[in-house]
């Protein structure tokens, strides 16, 4: 009686982590959107575009010069799908000639294709507008 209790509660734990919705974030996901939050916040909004599926082709806008990122928060991120995660940052820019303050929320979806190894942003960044 003891041990099928044991086995019980073992098997709805287990049950209970395999749905967590906190589950740690994989490594080298949290390297790359590290790394994507850097060079928004460092301005080199061209090499976001980098990010995404290796091979795909992208046309990065030419009018990337007149935006400076004031600041950049990232909210949770949290597991979709296996080997899908999605996060929203809000991010305040300036139009350097006109000098407007202004807002966006970009939502972030990440995958991978091998099994966490390398990550890749499935939507392309926001347009600063």
């Amino acid at each position: 009686m003891f041990r099928r209790t044991i086995v019980a509660v073992l098997l709805l734990l287990g049950g209970c982590l395999a749905s967590n919705p906190y589950a740690p974030v994989p490594k080298e996901l949290a390297i790359k959107i590290r790394v994507f939050e850097d060079t928004v916040r460092w301005g080199d909004l061209r090499k976001t575009y980098l990010f995404g599926r290796p091979g795909s082709r992208v046309e990065i806008p030419g009018d990337m010069d007149n935006i400076r990122v004031t600041r950049y928060e990232a909210g949770e991120i949290r597991e979709v799908a296996p080997w899908r995660w999605e996060q929203t940052a809000v991010i305040d820019y300036v139009l350097t000639d006109r000098q407007v303050v202004k807002q966006l929320l970009d939502h972030q979806i990440w995958a991978s294709d091998d099994e966490g190894r390398s990550w890749y942003r499935v939507n392309p960044p926001p347009r600063f507008r």
